[in-house]
């Protein structure tokens, strides 16, 4: 079986909507980078593969409909590793996730450690706000579980977003979302809340019987 062939058949057992790197196939195959290159310009021709950004390709489905292509939350998570980022939910959608608001962001936006250009999905556009701040909670929370750490970060994000008036009217949910958290990453939360976060302490704890003091 030569390159191409290896490449199709790569291809055509990942799910429909999954994203992969052009890295991944030469790891996979032990080089052959132009060669690889050049297989899924073949396949892309008839969309059984279709380019994201350089070097990132996603698994479309064909459907009656159209193409439906790989969810936003797919292309981010697959992002984080390959650009070494931390990325959470940003504004609106960050509400929406902790239960502190019914509103849906038009568009997919996050907030990430490294700059990202915006990335063409379809008639998608996934945007990426660069954090220094980010980056300085990422440090605090450092020593977390991955999925509490990203928990807690999209917890504080919503707080910074809703600011103070509108996280005291959502009191039980910002609450709510802090008492889910483990309370060693309730301790490294909270010691997050410095200089104009400062009245978010006083929210997460609230209501909250487990709530740790720093």
């Amino acid at each position: 079986m030569n390159i191409g062939e290896r490449v199709e058949e790569y291809v055509k057992h990942r799910s429909f909507g999954s994203v992969f790197t052009h890295q991944q196939l030469v790891a996979r195959f032990g080089g052959h980078g132009s060669r690889i290159s050049q297989s899924l310009a073949e396949l892309q021709k008839t969309q059984v593969v279709m380019p994201i950004e350089r070097g990132l390709w996603q698994r479309p489905k064909k459907t009656r409909f159209g193409i439906v292509q790989a969810s936003p939350q797919t292309v981010v998570s697959v992002l984080e590793k390959i650009r070494e980022a931390f990325i959470v939910s940003a504004g609106a959608t960050a509400l929406n996730e902790i239960g502190a608001s019914t509103q849906m962001a038009m568009k997919p936006s996050y907030i990430s450690t490294k700059r990202i250009k915006p990335i063409q999905l379809g008639k998608t556009i996934i945007k990426f706000e660069y954090s220094r701040s980010l980056g300085s909670l990422e440090s605090k929370l450092a020593g977390l579980p991955a999925a509490e750490k990203k928990q807690a970060a999209k917890l504080w994000v919503a707080l910074h977003y809703a600011g103070e008036e509108h996280a005291r009217r959502e009191l039980k949910a910002f609450s709510s979302a802090f008492e889910h958290l483990s309370e060693k990453a309730q301790s490294k939360l909270l010691g997050a809340f410095e200089g104009r976060m400062k009245w978010a302490k006083s929210v997460v704890e609230g209501s909250s019987e487990r709530a740790v003091s720093v």
